[in-house]
């Protein structure tokens, strides 16, 4: 399939400039340049397939005429059509991008001591349950990175934080919790 011209994607923008020009019936070759974005070999040959004709020694093609072919290429059966709205969209995109805020950085977790497996600001509140203090979004992730780089360091040392952890207060297992057999740490198995 042969490359298509660029001014495709350019067309509805093209067809505004044309209607808005009201004053003359007629374009000549370098009004044609300079709407298509061409040269003038290119204005020539586009003029020649959108019906121009000669007057005197120029080149011209009815206003009208023009606007008729530039809607009839425009159809949606084309494929410029396919090529304008795939264009319009990307430039939607790209604008909404633009606009949107751009992420800041995230916090360095907080230095820790080697032997305590959950970082500062993070610690077990209930069994299967983390807290976790923070004061801005950022330190937030900063925090929740802390914990998986300590996971991922020392998962044993991490694993075993989570099992004996001061905070329990149950000696039950989760099998047990999730049978209702839980107990009370002032009861008596």
């Amino acid at each position: 399939m042969p490359a298509q011209p660029r001014w495709l994607a350019d067309l509805p923008k093209i067809r505004r400039t044309i209607t808005a020009m009201t004053a003359t019936p007629f374009l000549d070759r370098l009004a044609i340049e300079r709407l298509f974005g061409v040269k003038s070999r290119q204005a020539n040959y586009l003029m020649r397939s959108l019906g121009g004709y000669r007057i005197g020694p120029a080149s011209v093609v009815d206003r009208d005429q023009l606007l008729h072919q530039l809607e009839r290429m425009a159809a949606p059966r084309g494929v410029s059509s396919a090529a304008t709205e795939r264009k319009a969209r990307v430039i939607e995109r790209l604008d909404a991008l633009a606009r949107e805020a751009r992420p800041r950085r995230i916090l360095a977790p907080p230095p820790r001591r080697p032997s305590d497996p959950l970082p500062p600001g993070i610690r077990l509140s209930a069994p299967g349950e983390i807290a976790i203090r923070f004061a801005s979004p950022e330190e937030l992730l900063g925090l929740i990175l802390a914990l998986a780089q300590s996971a991922s360091t020392d998962f044993a040392a991490f694993a075993v934080s989570l099992i004996d952890s001061p905070t329990r207060n149950c000696v039950c297992t989760d099998a047990a919790t999730e049978a209702g057999l839980e107990t009370s740490p002032t009861e008596e198995p």
